[in-house]
């Protein structure tokens, strides 16, 4: 009768067992301990561990090739989205104003009237195009100058969807939502 079903094992937890018992037994103190000091806990033996199969007959390719290493994917982190610098949101406003000129013609303006600088809010999807449509903030009261009006939103729509350059596609944060002052000085220029 077996008492282990691993030889090995079972000599090891003997021996351990026996050098525990004996320890205790043989009474060995530190000289500076008391006699009350207390007592080493035992060891308790583990029962026996059940036998282990032998593993299936496999292709001798497949015993020979080692198992591949299961695929952990680090945790994404989240990082916050890149911002532009001062300089790039500088350069981002001046080709999102030259672009918008460019489609814009805009008609005479009445020499009886100040000039009329119309202002647009945009919101862009990702890929340049308009979520919704352009909102005209500041409409003329006056009607000669609701052909200006009528110019800018027409360019706003000629333009769209924006062809945004790569180097800005990053800091879509800061570009989603932005309002475009339409100058007919600046577009004489």
């Amino acid at each position: 009768m077996r008492i282990f079903s691993r030889p090995l094992t079972g000599l090891v937890l003997i021996a351990m067992a026996a050098g525990a018992y004996g320890y205790e037994r043989l009474g060995h103190r530190h000289p500076s301990r008391s006699a009350e000091a207390p007592k080493p806990a035992r060891l308790a033996l583990a029962p026996p561990l059940p036998p282990i199969p032998p593993a299936p007959p496999e292709s001798a390719a497949a015993a020979r090739a080692p198992a591949p290493a299961p695929a952990i994917e680090p945790p994404q982190r989240r990082t916050p989205p890149a911002r532009m610098t001062a300089a790039q949101q500088a350069s981002f406003n001046a080709w999102l104003v030259k672009t918008y000129l460019a489609c814009w013609k805009p008609p005479r303006q009445p020499a009886d009237s100040d000039p009329y600088v119309a202002r647009v809010r945009l919101a862009y999807n990702p890929d340049g195009s308009l979520m919704r449509p352009a909102k005209l903030i500041n409409p003329p009261s006056d009607p000669a100058l609701r052909p200006q009006a009528r110019s800018v939103m027409a360019a706003v729509e000629n333009c769209n969807p924006l062809p945004v350059p790569a180097q800005y596609r990053q800091f879509y944060e800061q570009w989603k939502t932005k309002t475009i002052h339409f100058d007919p000085e600046v577009a004489a220029r």
